[in-house]
This record gives structure tokens, sequence and C-alpha cells, in this order.
């Protein structure tokens, strides 16, 4: 094995040291180098110091290079006046200015495209702002105001999209782009998980639609979602496998153990609730009789219709008398945070579902199904289920009518 006697990116150079770095293959036509170079300072550990600073410009101008080959012929063109402000180019050299930038066969430039470059080089037009994914995302997000973890869906949506289309605008993407896209994820994801792809860009679009008019651009994504509805077969076989068909048998509680997050794993057991309603718990939410499930800003809700007060089980009252005349976050370890363009993403809980299986016998979505299940084997009213554990009304006549308070108590203290 070979060892380097140097850190990456710095070289000996006749005098002190010298900092370099390749330039991918697909750029080096762009940016016209193969290696980024820079002067590393007369001594190794200067030069050390300065490999941070050098990676961060040369990260930056890798990134803006790929966004350069991502441009359409016309949207190089508005490009131009910036790209080629240095070259010292008359308005007649603006095939001459594409092919620098690498652009293949300008020499097809209608009349028209000339005249326009000529015009940007020369000042005599001002060139079109380029409508980015990033201009699309912050609209949908103006207009949405989604939670994080939506608005993280979009992106990742998005960026996966664009970064198969190989284009720098979502208005130069086309109908066969859309197509050729959905085909792609078919062979990547599952049927559920592309559809759920396609309605998130389908919904960008429609965004794209309303702020664009002057463009008029096509709704590439429209009906995609839906043409992957499954066949009967599909249907048959995933029904085989839906938890309707299962039995949830936990573990003993009394026999639960190993992990100080249990007291949540039992407040899963008797209360129906999703586990980040009850990882996100507050002091402030447990209250004589009854839990409390609210909105806050740093825990979402999944819907309207999860604002609910939920009974305490008896088998509950000790476990959460410890709880009580607190204030914050009674499991605030239970959160992770992330940044997506400046947007912060909360988790909560979603670390707990191995632990939670491995003492349980049950992950805790499975308790969710087996609070359902045991409301149900009693007779219990299907919309008070509903109600209590969040879930949305599924008829009109179910929105009506006020909260049935002895029966969500005899409904919790039901659950064994």
């Amino acid at each position: 094995m070979v060892y380097r006697k140097l850190p990456s990116y710095i070289y000996k150079r006749r005098q002190g040291f010298g900092l370099q770095r390749a330039v991918p293959s697909d750029l080096r036509d762009v940016l016209g180098k193969a290696k980024f170079k820079e002067p590393g300072g007369a001594t190794l550990n200067e030069a050390r110091a300065r490999v941070p600073g050098f990676v961060a410009r040369t990260d930056e101008l890798i990134r803006t290079a790929r966004g350069q080959s991502r441009l359409s012929t016309d949207e190089l063109m508005e490009a131009l006046p910036e790209l080629t402000a240095d070259w010292g180019l008359e308005p007649h050299d603006v095939v001459v200015a594409l092919q620098m930038l690498g652009l293949k066969g300008v020499d097809a430039l209608s009349p028209k495209q000339v005249r326009r470059g000529a015009d940007l080089v020369l000042g005599q037009a001002q060139p079109k702002r380029l409508y980015t994914a990033e201009d699309l995302l912050d609209a949908r997000r103006r207009d949405k105001q989604p939670a994080a973890r939506t608005y993280e869906g979009w992106k990742k949506a998005l960026v996966s999209f664009m970064d198969f289309t190989k284009k720098a605008s979502p208005l130069s993407c086309t109908e066969q782009d859309a197509v050729d896209y959905k085909d792609r994820l078919l062979d990547q994801v599952s049927r559920n998980t592309a559809k759920v792809q396609l309605a998130y860009l389908s919904g960008l679009w429609t965004t794209l639609l309303e702020k664009n008019k002057k463009e008029n651009p096509t709704h590439i994504f429209k009906g995609l979602a839906s043409s992957l509805e499954e066949n009967i077969r599909e249907k048959a076989l995933r029904a085989s496998q839906r938890k309707q068909n299962k039995l949830f048998q936990s573990a003993p509680i009394e026999t639960w153990s190993g992990s100080m997050y249990v007291p949540v794993f039992k407040i899963l057991y008797y209360t129906g609730c999703r586990l980040a309603e009850v990882a996100a718990l507050r002091g402030e939410d447990i209250h004589d009789d009854y839990i409390s499930v609210e909105w806050h800003e740093e825990r979402s809700l999944k819907t309207a219709n999860s604002v609910r007060d939920i009974p305490i089980h008896p088998k509950l009252a000790e476990i959460l008398q410890r709880f009580r005349g607190t204030t914050g976050y009674l499991w605030p370890r239970l959160k992770t945070v992330k940044q997506v363009d400046g947007v912060e993403v909360i988790r909560w809980g979603h670390n707990l579902s191995k632990p939670c299986k491995l003492i349980t016998g049950l992950k805790p979505k499975d308790f969710r199904d087996r609070f359902v299940t045991v409301l149900r084997s009693l007779d219990f009213n299907q919309i008070n289920i509903e109600r209590l554990t969040g879930h949305s009304a599924l008829t009109t006549n179910s929105t009506y009518g006020g909260m049935d308070w002895p029966k969500y108590v005899q409904m919790i203290h039901s659950i064994q």
C-alpha cells in the first residue's frame, strides 16, 4: 500500500507548497482547465490551513459550472453578458462565445438567436432572469406554508427530477421528460413511492403555471400520479400483506424494560397516538385526567384533525405522575433537527422504532393499529374511533355533533 506523505490537495513546489484539485472530466470544457491550482504558502502548516477555503471555492466553481452545463441554448444566451464580460468579444462573436462555453451545435443558431446574443453582449437588451428550481420551491412554500417535512419532500422530488433531466430551469422541462422520469422511478422504487413523488411534482408544476403565465408552460405531470393506479392483481397481492389481515400481539406489558423510553411505549399502547405526538409531549400537555395533543412550532401535526384530548388510562396515571407540574418537553433527546434551505426539519422519535420492536414485539405504528382493532372488536362507534385517533372524517355527517367525553373515557379504559 502506498501512503501519501502530504495531505490531499497539497503538493510540493520548488519554493513552498501549492494546492491543486482535479476538475471533473465533464466540466473541463466548461471551465477550460483540467486542474484547479492555488499557492499554498511557504510551510506545510500554512498550506493545511488554506485547504478548507480552497475546497469551498472550488466547490462553488463546480456547482456554478454544472448549472451552466445544464442551460439550454436560449438560457445560455441570457447568461452571455455575465459569462463573457472579461473576454473582450465583439457582438458578431456570439457563436464563438457559446463554443467557448462548451455548447455543441451552436453553428445551427437561428438569425434571431444570433441577434439576441449580440444585443445582450452590447448591452442593448436586458437578460431574462433564469427561473430555477429554487425559485419554484420558494414560490410553492410561500403559497402553501407547508410543514418542514413536507417541504423536504418537495425538494427531494424536484432535485431528483432536475438531476434526471440535466436541465437548469423547470420551464425547460418537457412532457417527455416527465414520462421518462416516471419510468425511471418505477424501475427504482415501489409503485406507491413513485406515485407520491409524482404527486409532489404535480403540485409544484401547478405553482409553476400560476407564477409563469407569460411563459405559457405546460403542466407536464398532470395525470401521471393517477396513472400509477394498481391493477387488480397488484391490489390483491398488496391486500394479502395488509395489516388488516394480521394480529398485533405484543409481549406482556409488565415485562417491558431495558430502555428509558419504556414510558413512551406504554403511552402509545394505551392512547393509540402517533409516535411523534407522544415523543414531543410537554409537561403542559399532561392534565388531571387527559392528555392534550396540540399544534406547536417544534412539533407539527399530521392533519388538523390530530388536535384532540385523550383520557388518561388508569394504568398510565402512575407513569405520568412524575411529569405533572413540569414544563417543556418530556423527552427532548427524541428531537432531531436538520436544515433544508434554511428551514428547520424537525423529527420526533424516529430512532425509536427498533428499540420499540425489540422490547415490546411491536413497532410504534403497530400499537396504533392494535388500538383501533380492539375498539372495533368492542363495537364502539366508528366516528368516535376516528376522532379519538385523530383521523379525518370519512363523511360529511361524521363532522356533525360534539365531543362524547364519557364514551371516550369508556373507550380508553377498555384497552387491556
